[in-house]
């Protein structure tokens, strides 16, 4: 199990890898207990997800695969029972290895999510609040939320999509709010079996995607590979796509009016990317004290 940990300038009460209940306090950005070994400084652990971030074997580096870690382990949320989201994220077994050896008490749920925010932040895009306190459960737990479908797919309906996002409690306009974190990375054939990224500079939060999204005319295609249905457009003789769920926000008014907000309008996106995503980020996690200052990075 993990590390619980609540407050900023506060006490409370936590439970150790050794098992052993201690008192617990956050001051000065250092979660301290009782014993020196369950100290937890997160702007060293940001510091060390920063630098894993540039990688030359990884087109993109892993900045916009660290984005899509930290929402896809909170998109799992449900307002009706709150089961799901961050809390009790699994553990991974890859890149985050060698930080959670160098940094064993903080959870993988706490990780994942942290992975996120410094990607963001360090890719030019807003400063999203963190604030500890999910924790980790067995893999096998999971089964609950993945027979659920909770996560929106590629190829949902646009209704399907709609009320997944109102299950996580989200209305359209923080759907389409969300939704620009695909300006960031690319979809892979081995992984999703679309192809292609969203933008022309995946590597950077922009409002690029909202741009692209009403400036282009996408044209119906197949992926050869995986025989997936995707939208293609071809602006600055580069590919790039969209997913079947993106057209979704165009086709309908009522989301169409928000793309274009954000397409006119930058430092709304990322205002409203600030917000949207850091409640996604708290969705599901008890241990957490939303009266607390939260890091930034």
């Amino acid at each position: 199990m993990g590390t619980t940990v609540c407050g900023a300038q506060s006490i409370s009460q936590v439970t150790t890898p050794d098992n052993v209940k201690r008192k617990v306090s956050l001051v000065n950005g250092t979660i301290n207990t009782s014993s020196a070994k369950t100290s937890i400084d997160y702007n060293a652990v940001a510091n060390a997800i920063s630098a894993l971030i540039p990688d030359p074997t990884t087109k993109d580096g892993y900045g916009p695969l660290f984005v899509r870690l930290a929402r896809h382990s909170c998109a799992t949320y449900s307002k009706t029972d709150n089961s799901g989201g961050s809390n009790g994220a699994f553990t991974p077994r890859q890149r985050l290895g060698q930080i959670k050896q160098d940094f064993p008490l903080i959870s993988y749920a706490d990780l994942y999510v942290l992975c996120g925010v410094v990607a963001i932040s360090q890719m030019g895009g807003p400063k999203v609040p963190f604030r500890p306190g999910r924790v980790d459960i067995d893999p096998n737990n999971l089964i609950i939320v993945q027979q659920a479908n909770r996560f929106p797919l590629p190829e949902d309906s646009k209704e399907t999509m709609h009320a997944k996002f109102r299950l996580m409690g989200f209305g359209k306009k923080e759907m389409v709010t969300l939704l620009d974190a695909y300006c960031l990375g690319r979809c892979y054939t081995d992984r999703s079996g679309f192809d292609g990224p969203w933008v022309d500079h995946p590597t950077k939060f922009t409002n690029e995607y909202f741009k692209e999204l009403i400036e282009n005319g996408w044209k119906p295609a197949v992926v050869p590979e995986t025989g997936k249905r995707q939208f293609e457009a071809f602006p600055k003789g580069e590919k790039l796509m969209m997913l079947p769920t993106d057209m979704h926000l165009v086709d309908d008014s009522t989301t169409r009016e928000f793309v274009e907000l954000y397409a006119n309008n930058e430092q709304k996106i990322f205002d409203d990317f600030t917000h949207a995503f850091g409640r996604l980020l708290e969705f599901g996690v008890p241990g957490i004290d939303r009266n607390a200052i939260p890091y930034t990075f």
